[in-house]
């Protein structure tokens, strides 16, 4: 990622330039241009990107044999995408083997362990905020040309570490035809997103929302982002690093715990979300026994693999906002960035598929598959049904940054996992407590991180 105040201007800049975030008909959310490019375009890109054929050549084949090792999450569509696709690109270079290894989490857990053991994978998956853990394991990637095609590459420490799949936006998830049979409107300020859950938890026909606590990372859209999006400010985890006691009553830290509370207390999730998995509140959902969903843009192309169509499925920007006079906007951040381990026993063939993967016909397809703004200039994903909903409901995008180092010190020097803490507040904890105990920490890892 380039350096942060010029990665949040051009980030919105792209974003705001792609998808309509206005009511002009005229301004788009997403990335550089239209999310729909031309069939012009499409193939240009496709044609001056793909790898040829004659890659394949003799001389390819006889080369010494190698085997590269690809580290993803465990998201089905990304599993099947690039396990396909690396049997073609084996296709191109016979001597090159890529075998895809399933993460079980992506909160980095279990890839601690292999850095920790030297035995990381030649190519793994990174979210932003894991970069400042694997930074001195990592291999840079400036002189690559996919880093130069890439909107938002990851710049940490003034070298670029990661390049990033994907752009997404949060959103609020609903069924149109119970808005309609119940006689809802979509919110436009949180008060109104409480009144709403309110008025759907009365009726007793659906659950309001669907929440899969006992995955205490589904929490994320409220217990992460929440104290963020609230505080208007971009900077904001820089900020938190340098605040010693930042959990108190007032902080946005503690309006957001208390709209979990109140979520939890008024059973607007259910009488049982602590015991409800990811998987299960997705299939409530999607079988239409609940209202709305909250999930970023990624939950689309799932919902469309088990739903089949979206004739029934809408979204708005959840609205952290208490009055319409105030901007309405979205967390909207670059992810599934990719890096190479400084370790891997064959750098130059890791960081030829790393440009494969960012170019042409594999990267088209794969952004159109999951259904999220391309990264890469010149490829533009085609996502109707989010330029549909985003013209109805317009807004600005909020510009994450997960990378600020300060903040990945003081967090994990406190220990503090906002998920978790979510999930400790839904389960009834006294916020008063988890506030008190997390100043303490937070304020020794303040101090002994100047």
């Amino acid at each position: 990622m380039i350096t942060k105040k010029r990665a949040s201007s051009l980030l919105a800049l792209a974003l705001f330039s792609s998808v309509a975030l206005t009511a002009c008909g005229g301004n788009d959310k997403g990335n550089a241009s239209s999310p729909s490019a031309s069939p012009t375009d499409s193939a240009a890109a496709t044609a001056s990107a793909s790898p040829s054929s004659s890659d394949a050549s003799p001389s390819a084949a006889d080369a010494e044999p190698v085997k590269l090792k690809l580290a993803i999450w465990d998201a089905k569509a990304d599993l099947e995408y690039w396990t396909e696709k690396a049997k073609d690109y084996t296709k191109l270079k016979p001597n090159v083997t890529v075998e895809l290894e399933k993460v079980p989490d992506n909160n980095g857990q279990y890839l601690k362990v292999r850095l920790a053991a030297n035995d990381l994978p030649d190519l793994f998956f990174l979210k932003p905020r894991d970069f400042q853990v694997y930074k001195s394991a990592l291999l840079p990637l400036d002189e690559l040309e996919a880093t130069k095609n890439n909107k938002y590459p990851t710049k940490i420490d003034g070298q670029v570490l990661g390049l990033p799949l994907v752009s997404f936006s949060e959103f609020v998830y609903f069924h149109p035809s119970i808005f309609k049979e119940l006689n809802l409107e979509v919110p436009k300020t949180l008060p109104e997103f409480m009144a709403l859950l309110a008025k759907i938890k009365e009726n007793g026909k659906y659950t309001p929302l669907s929440l899969g606590a006992k995955d205490s990372w589904t929490l994320y859209p409220l217990a992460e982002f929440g104290p963020h999006m609230l505080s208007g400010d971009v900077n904001y985890l820089a900020n938190l690093a340098k605040n010693k006691e930042p959990f108190g009553a007032g902080s946005t830290f503690d309006q957001t715990a208390k709209l979990i509370q109140e979520i939890a207390d008024k059973k607007y999730a259910g009488p049982d979300a602590l015991s409800l998995s990811y998987d299960q509140s997705t299939q409530q959902f999607e079988t239409g026994k609940s209202a709305m969903i909250a999930l970023g843009q990624w939950y689309y192309a799932s919902y469309m693999e088990k739903v089949k169509n979206d004739d029934d499925l809408g979204a708005f920007p959840l609205p952290f906002r208490s009055t319409e006079s105030e901007k309405l906007m979205s967390m909207t951040m670059s992810d599934m960035n990719v890096g190479i381990s400084k370790d891997s026993k064959h750098p130059d063939e890791a960081k030829a598929f790393l440009e494969w993967m960012l170019t042409g016909d594999a990267y088209q397809a794969y952004i159109n598959k999951v259904q999220q703004f391309s990264t890469v200039n010149g490829i533009e994903s085609d996502l109707p049904f989010f330029r549909k909903w985003t013209q109805q409901y317009p807004f600005e995008p909020f510009v994450y940054d997960g990378t600020d180092a300060g903040y990945a010190k003081v967090k994990g020097a406190a220990q503090y996992d906002p998920a978790l803490t979510g999930q400790d507040v839904f389960s009834g904890k006294s916020i008063e407590k988890i506030e008190k105990d997390l100043n303490a920490k937070w304020k020794k890892a303040v101090e002994s991180n100047p």
